[in-house]
């Protein structure tokens, strides 16, 4: 079994899962009109709302969190945090995973996200070898040998998807 791609995250600028009360809510509370209220969540929400305005660029975060920014620490945790949560929903609904595949920005190129995130992961048996995890933007199987769920770096190739989607609708 895999994990599908997650859907409902923080991002760096939208808000990710949120009950649709809330818009009620905000659009009542702060005054505001529906489509201000979509804009606020769309384009100045997630690590970008969550770092006070920092960046929706987790290096960016990152460097802030590394300078003592506390809500960049708290927005990058939050991250974390959630895409654990969904690893642990999706491993329910599926029964159990046998690999879990780490891709694009944060993914491919954040170490340190990528062995906090394991490290809620513990009680599937997810070890991370952390020499093998030390990896940006190549193909690296980064579990430890003796971890019971195989954990893959798979980089990105949006060309090669686009290429084969376009072949599939002209054929």
């Amino acid at each position: 079994m895999g994990l599908t791609p997650l859907e409902g995250l923080i991002m760096g600028t939208r808000s990710g899962d949120i009950d649709p009360a809330v818009v009620q809510f905000i659009c009542n509370k702060e005054g505001k009109d529906v489509n201000e209220v979509l804009n606020i969540l769309n384009k100045k929400s997630g690590v970008l709302g969550m770092s006070g305005g920092v960046s929706s660029d987790f290096r960016d975060i990152e460097a802030a969190k590394s300078e003592g920014n506390h809500l960049a620490k708290v927005a990058l945790e939050a991250f974390v945090y959630r895409v654990a949560k969904y690893i642990g929903a999706y491993t329910a609904a599926m029964n159990g995973v046998d690999a879990i595949a780490f891709t694009a920005g944060v993914g491919e190129n954040d170490k340190a996200s990528r062995k906090a995130i394991c490290s809620y992961l513990g009680y599937l048996g997810v070890k991370i070898d952390d020499a093998a995890n030390d990896v940006r933007g190549k193909n690296a199987v980064i579990s430890a040998v003796d971890s019971k769920v195989k954990v893959m770096l798979i980089p990105t190739n949006e060309e090669l998807a686009i290429a084969r989607e376009t072949k599939r609708l002209t054929e």
